[in-house]
């Protein structure tokens, strides 16, 4: 019987064990979306926490603004993106579902611009612009834990105003903190912007101008936008309960009562208790009533069941037959708030008849509460996770994890200092890391920013004595020449073709080598080995007088390429001849 009584492990035993180690069930979030509405006539002021309601199947949600917001009756008429000596309109772009385009150029050069026209002059009120930007060709950003991302964009990008017959500076608006709202940080993901009003703006082509333009720096993966907005407000799926009547007390021990409207929201409920002909009192929650005096206002708060209990009279006060007891709390649907895209949304407020909203992208973020089971499966997984760097493939795999960024590949190499690369120097240890990129760019090299991010996120991990060093990688171009002999009935256009194309797969910073996941850095080109590869493409019989030459950082020995520990190569022009 011993044995079987210690062996009954409750859920209430796991849920104190997971939050001794800092690991509560994560109680039930919100979802959030982005809405843009039309038919603005006059500027209005929408206050945070004002409802926004949608119907989906015959059911009403609501959900609450995340902070003040002014529509403007303003329309954006052009966008001219402006790069080398191309001129694009990208308006019809910008009204068409499924159309991106790239505000400066594929290959974002120095000095390109990106401008937007605008039917009225911007009020003198705080602009706010939401940029989505298409991204479903990328991977997910990286994650580590529960950090939050800290990222220094590699591009640096400047918005001006048209006015005077010249370009001045529109200035990013700083909040409380005197952080500045650009959560796009310079258009690499999408977010708004919050510009401060400007001041007269002068018409061109009937239309008034304000500017993006990349002053310096450089992008990853030069951005693609899905579509620009006005009048764009954030909003969260909660619904605020104002002053719900729980009844009376009863004068007994340990007394309860349950909220009407679960799931509650963490930390929002506001309890009050009100003797007959005084004043509500806010009462305290606490983790449990092992402190608590006979007079605390403390009280216990269940989540899962949204109820509350008071204390004993000894531990706790319990509130009184003639005490009214009231709550103020904020719910949530939970992953049921994920509504569709294209939803038409109502702002629930006077005065804001006719004005209707759409979402273009689906709502995100709402999750249900965490099960028990699944909190002790993230438990196990977190500690799996590494926190401290103390071998390269910990440095590895938290460069690869930085939160924010997208990084396809690194690599560590302990004892190495940049500065004296030919020196192994003790407690130096070098990560080299490679951003992913979209297929189109051949060498995917990291801009300053994402170096100082990718450093920063490192340098809380590692260890104190570890002197750390973060670079981008070279590369090493490598062309090939050789003959090949074909099978019976082979097209040789098409046979070169394919050769080309398994060199360059091979020849490939991210998806080639050996094994299909990158050049390892320092790798070797063997002409043998490129011979075994044109050996194997379909209609070739056999390969001869396969040759390699370079460009860049190496030296040759014997007909192989051999270049250092920080290099990579690509594809260079072949010159493949059918005999």
């Amino acid at each position: 019987m011993q044995i079987y009584q210690l062996n009954r492990v409750t859920d209430k035993n796991y849920e104190k064990f997971l939050r001794l180690v800092g690991l509560s069930p994560i109680p039930a979030q919100p979802s959030h979306v982005d809405i843009a509405f039309e038919n603005v006539t006059a500027e209005k002021i929408v206050d945070a926490g004002t409802q926004v309601i949608t119907e989906v199947v015959g059911e009403k949600i609501v959900f609450e603004t995340e902070e003040e917001f002014t529509l403007i009756p303003v329309t954006l008429k052009s966008i001219i993106s402006t790069h080398g000596s191309q001129v694009i309109n990208n308006t019809e772009a910008n009204e068409k579902d499924d159309i991106y385009f790239a505000p400066f150029g594929e290959e974002a050069p120095q000095g390109a611009t990106l401008e937007l026209g605008f039917d009225k002059p911007l009020p003198e009120k705080d602009i706010c612009i939401t940029f989505i930007l298409s991204e479903n060709d990328l991977p997910s950003p990286g994650s580590h834990g529960e950090e939050q991302p800290r990222v220094s964009p590699s591009a640096n990008v400047v918005w001006e105003y048209l006015s005077g017959g010249i370009w001045n500076q529109l200035n990013i608006k700083e909040d409380a903190r005197g952080v500045k709202k650009d959560n796009t940080l310079a258009l690499t993901r999408s977010g708004r912007i919050v510009f401060e009003e400007p001041a007269s703006m002068d018409k061109r082509d009937g239309l008034y101008w304000i500017r993006c333009r990349l002053e310096g720096g450089r992008y990853e993966i030069p951005p693609r936008i899905y579509r620009i907005l006005l009048n764009t407000v954030s909003a969260v799926q909660i619904e605020t309960i104002n002053y719900e009547d729980l009844g009376t007390g009863r004068g007994v021990p340990e007394h309860k009562v349950k909220l009407k409207k679960p799931p509650v929201i963490q930390g929002s409920q506001q309890i009050q208790v009100q003797k007959e002909g005084s004043e509500w009192e806010d009462w305290k929650e606490v983790d449990d009533f092992e402190l608590s005096g006979p007079a605390d206002h403390h009280y216990l708060f269940d989540l899962e069941r949204a109820e509350i209990t008071f204390g004993n009279g000894l531990n706790g006060r319990t509130p009184e037959q003639s005490e009214s007891i009231r709550a103020s709390y904020k719910t949530t649907l939970g992953s049921k708030g994920n509504v569709p895209k294209l939803q038409r949304w109502t702002i629930n407020k006077i005065g804001f008849e006719g004005i209707i909203g759409e979402n273009l992208e689906q709502a995100t973020g709402g999750e249900a509460a965490e099960s028990i089971e699944h909190a002790k499966g993230r438990a196990k997984k977190d500690f799996r996770t590494p926190y401290r760097a103390i071998t390269s493939a910990d440095y590895e795999l938290l460069a690869v994890s930085t939160p924010g960024l997208r990084v396809a590949r690194a690599k560590a190499l302990p004892g190495y200092n940049p500065d004296y690369p030919c020196i192994a120097i003790p407690g130096a240890i070098t990560v080299v890391v490679v951003p992913y990129v979209r297929e189109e760019t051949v060498t995917p090299i990291p801009g300053d920013g994402f170096i100082q991010t990718v450093f920063r996120h490192l340098d809380r991990h590692r260890l104190v004595t570890t002197d750390l060093y973060v670079i981008g990688p070279e590369y090493v171009k490598v062309s090939v020449k050789c003959k090949i002999h074909l099978v019976k009935k082979r097209s040789p256009v098409e046979a070169i073709r394919s050769v080309k194309e398994a060199l360059d797969d091979f020849l490939n910073p991210l998806k080639g080598g050996p094994d299909g996941k990158g050049w390892p850095f320092g790798r070797p080109v063997f002409p043998s080995e490129i011979y075994q590869l044109i050996d194997g493409v379909e209609g070739v019989d056999y390969a001869t007088g396969v040759s390699l030459s370079a460009e860049g950082q190496y030296r040759i020995e014997d007909g192989i390429i051999k270049i250092s520990q920080i290099v990579l190569v690509f594809s260079g022009e072949h010159e493949v001849e059918v005999v």
